[in-house]
């Protein structure tokens, strides 16, 4: 890992195992421990009451704290009584609580001169939330209130999330001077200036010129304090696993902090009595950090592959839907990076004023991932302004949905040259560099700007629109003319491809040379259709979950003999939910034989809480079906079953299977993987039928063996269904292999190899 101002110049290398920058603060003059609780001294615990401190921490803090020219300090985010009652009774060291807000020394307890709203508000909506999700809770603090879910059940978690995330945005609007942070099962409202990082000054100014500093902590609000350290100082990370980080080395977990600290106290009382620490003695060698190679990119030694999206990929598996941000993008890209000695580069996540220019590095991990913070106007204005309320909207042929504001798009263009600014410094010059989706659309044209010349790749994972669309957009020529900047522009289907080409002659004045490429200023680019697939076998054989068996058998007694039909959407206006339970209410009143035959589950995965659409899209389809049960639905038959949450990929698999009819049936969409996953579940001898929007990305590759409908037509949709449900197992054998086929001609590994392939050859 290494930290770098994107201005600046980074550090060299460290040995894989010196334990040189741990050993050297055994002999400083003065020195001053930062050390978090949760996490670092003490085991995670499913709830902040049920983690405690032990005589252990407590002997090894004072001997720490007694060692000569050495002050140690507790950095936690708890409140100050709950860390007063955990290690507040050890001699000699001093306390910093609810991450900086109040501070402890021998005087006792002094706040943090802090202006603003006391979080009372959100405290008691956030209390009110975790009331209808067991397992949850809300911590409140003085100027700061966490939500806890680490109890709550997985497949609720994301339910949660998204609401908690609409509540506090909407709060934060009214109260900017606070923040949310992410942490691991819990979401904080912070107030801005309460962060770790303000313990480092305020030891610094203690202790003196000349001192040096140890900071070890696990979690996020750790690199606070990680990133106001100097380069005299030494950071450490402390957790199992491998994350982007400031840290300069990690260790695997409280046990191995205890070790060190330890070891530490007994190396500065020796080297204060014998005026060293002997390198060969037994006391000298620390428990030797897990060092993380610092390693300088220079103009001609980067790696040969640079992926770039907006947000990075999870640093390992997890248990938890949420996390995975990128979704099928990871299982496509990781092999390809791993293969070429790649590097992922992305936004940490995390919103922290004026750190958008370190860049943090970390090529312990395979494939290699570099990150930066945001400044915290660029999530509203580029990520839920222009991207997600502009581009999102205008792109799936919706245009009365978008809007366009100059400051938004003044962020989009900042954010762009930013991300390549960061690509700059990871990348040589002449490598490659692929760049993804609609979140980068500008960033070819602003690394061709800092003098790149190797290759550019972009792909676009939504659909691109007709010239008569996008001319709406007040800004529509400088986005072509930015993409002309890639050397390959890839796109789901040829229609996407074909909409892009006719933009480029319209709007640039691109001369069309070939049937897939354009010359523009001297050089030819390329527009292509790269079709994204999925790796079938999770989905042909899944993994055996005695939760998912019994929820599925739960579903059989309750369905009985009826037919199901099942739709699995991320909550999303352009997917058209509301226009698909239509559709099958109007079914039912075409064909009456088929009330109490057959019944409907619509999974809404929650999506984009911050986003107010979002929020009115739910209310919308909540209500119709509840408008459906009560009108069509009786007392032993409930017509649509409704349910707001995320499933894992076996639980996916399986209810897919259990369905006879899929409607996927997007308004617009890029390609739609749900329609690949659901063919891939099915059981050959006995399949259900894929009923697919023509409008959906994935028509293209299936309309011959999908049975397709238009989502604007109601009742066409409705016979659709009917149709449907009624077809012959001979049909839908025969439809099914033809899919099958296709799903495993075109998978996601073949569209990263095709893609990469046509780049750089």
């Amino acid at each position: 890992m290494v930290v770098s101002a994107l201005g600046g110049t980074m550090s060299g290398d460290v040995e894989p195992t010196s334990p040189e920058p741990i050993r050297a603060l055994a002999t400083v003059p003065t020195l001053g421990v930062l050390v978090d609780l949760d996490g670092t001294l003490i085991p995670i615990a499913s709830t902040p009451q049920q983690a405690q401190s032990d005589a252990e921490v407590a002997s090894v803090l004072r001997d720490l704290a007694r060692a000569p020219g050495t002050c140690v300090v507790v950095v936690s985010g708890r409140p100050r009584a709950s860390l007063d009652d955990r290690v507040g009774g050890i001699e000699g060291i001093d306390l910093v609580a609810e991450h900086g807000a109040w501070r402890r020394d021998e005087r006792g307890w002094s706040p943090l001169p802090l202006v603003g709203t006391p979080p009372d508000g959100i405290e008691r909506t956030l209390a009110a939330l975790a009331r209808a999700y067991p397992g949850a809770f809300a911590e409140p603090k003085t100027w700061s209130v966490c939500l806890h879910y680490r109890r709550v059940s997985a497949s609720s978690r994301e339910a949660l999330v998204v609401e908690a995330t609409h509540a506090i945005r909407g709060w934060i609007a009214q109260h900017p001077e606070y923040e949310l942070l992410e942490a691991d099962h819990a979401l904080e409202v912070r107030h801005r200036g309460a962060q770790k990082g303000t313990a480092v000054p305020w030891l610094r100014e203690r202790l003196g010129p000349g001192a040096r500093l140890l900071a070890l902590g696990d979690d996020l609000t750790d690199e606070d304090t990680f990133a106001s350290l100097d380069e005299h100082d030494v950071a450490v990370l402390v957790s199992p696993s491998e994350r982007t980080t400031r840290a300069a080395a990690r260790l695997e977990g409280p046990s191995e902090v205890r070790a060190l600290l330890r070891w530490l106290a007994r190396a500065r009382h020796r080297a204060v009595a014998h005026r060293d620490v002997t390198i060969g003695s037994s006391d000298s060698q620390p428990p030797p950090p897990l060092p993380r190679r610092r390693a300088a990119v220079s103009p001609d030694d980067g790696p040969p592959l640079v992926v770039i999206s907006n947000r990075m990929p999870d640093a390992a598996p997890s248990g938890d839907a949420r996390t995975r941000n990128v979704g099928g993008l990871v299982a496509a890209l990781e092999p390809a990076l791993a293969a070429r000695g790649g590097l992922w580069l992305g936004w940490s996540g995390r919103a922290r004023a004026g750190q958008h220019r370190d860049l943090a590095i970390d090529r312990s991990v395979v494939p290699a991932r570099a990150s930066f913070d945001f400044e915290p106007r660029w999530h509203e204005l580029y990520y839920n302004g222009f991207a997600n309320r502009s581009l999102w909207p205008l792109f799936h042929s919706l245009p009365e949905r978008a809007r366009y504001a100059d400051d938004e798009w003044a962020a989009y263009v900042e954010v762009n040259e930013v991300f390549a600014e960061a690509a700059s410094r990871v990348t040589s010059r002449n490598g490659t560099i692929w760049a993804h989706d609609y979140h980068l659309l500008l960033v070819g044209a602003a690394l061709r700007r800092r003098g790149f010349t190797g290759r550019l790749g972009h792909f676009l994972h939504i659909p691109f629109p007709p010239l008569d669309l996008l001319e709406t957009m007040p800004w529509a020529p400088e986005i072509v003319s930015a993409l002309l900047a890639f050397d390959l522009l890839g796109f789901h289907t040829r229609r996407f491809a074909a909409n892009f080409l006719a933009c480029a002659r319209e709007l640039a004045g691109a001369e069309r040379i070939a049937e897939d490429a354009l010359r523009v200023q001297g050089r030819v680019v390329r527009a292509r259709a790269f079709p994204l697939g999925i790796d079938p076998a999770p989905f042909e054989s899944p993994e055996d979950d005695e939760g998912v068996d019994e929820e599925l058998a739960q579903l059989r007694t309750a369905m009985g003999d009826r037919q199901l039909v099942l739709g699995v959407d991320r909550l999303d206006y352009t997917k058209g939910i509301p226009q698909r339970l239509e559709a099958f209410a109007r079914m039912l009143e075409l064909h009456p034989a088929l009330r109490g035959q057959v019944s409907m589950i619509q999974v809404a995965v929650p999506s984009r809480s911050d986003v107010p659409e979002y929020a009115a899209q739910r209310a919308a389809i909540e209500a119709l079906v509840g408008h459906i049960n009560g009108t069509l639905g009786e007392a032993h038959w409930v017509p649509v079953r409704y349910v707001y949450r995320s499933y894992g990929r076996t639980h996916l698999a399986r209810l897919y299977r259990e369905a006879d009819v899929a409607l996927v049936t997007p308004l617009r969409d890029g390609m739609n993987l749900v329609a690949k996953e659901f063919v891939a579940a099915q059981d050959a001898n006995d399949p259900g039928v894929l009923l697919l929007s023509h409008f959906a990305g994935a028509a293209e590759e299936m309309r011959a063996a999908a049975l397709c409908t238009n989502p604007y037509h109601r009742d066409g949709m409705a016979n659709d269904l009917a149709r449907a449900l009624a077809m012959s197992l001979e049909e839908r054998r025969a439809r099914h292999a033809e899919l099958l086929a296709m799903v495993h001609r075109t998978t996601s590994a073949s569209w990263a190899d095709a893609f990469l392939s046509a780049l750089e050859g």
